[in-house]
């Protein structure tokens, strides 16, 4: 698994107290699928083990304690500020990279998320280098 990927079910797994793997073989391969595409969609990765979304999304949160919808927007978001703060390519780039259709969808979901939009978490995160750099 990603680095990225399971830092992150790890963290939302622990705060839920259960294991970052679950036992399901349908949700371990979900998660491989990930780790190899992880900005499809839930639609996608339900036909992959042959459910409906909606019951893909209910066996992911029972075995990781997380909505599916969640951690992928999470996932997504977190690559986003990698990129935000390791580069410097456009925000609307950026939002297409990590998944998002509609760039002001994804600067509303980052404010939510982060409590900054996409052009503010860039400015402080230089801001903090610099300072870094110079104190």
């Amino acid at each position: 698994m990603s680095r990225e990927a399971h830092s992150l079910l790890r963290r939302q797994a622990a705060s839920a107290s259960l294991e970052a793997r679950p036992a399901d073989p349908r949700i371990e391969k979900i998660l491989l699928a990930i780790e190899e595409e992880p900005f499809c969609g839930v639609q996608e990765l339900a036909s992959l083990v042959n459910l409906s979304s909606s019951r893909l999304s209910h066996l992911f949160k029972a075995a990781t304690g997380v909505s599916l919808q969640t951690f992928l927007s999470d996932l997504r978001l977190e690559r986003a500020a990698e990129l935000l703060q390791s580069t410097d390519m456009p925000i609307k780039e950026i939002s297409y990279q990590v998944g998002y259709r509609h760039a002001p969808s994804f600067v509303r979901a980052f404010r939510n998320k982060i409590g900054y939009s996409p052009h503010d978490f860039r400015s402080r995160q230089r801001v903090v280098l610099r300072d870094s750099e110079f104190g």
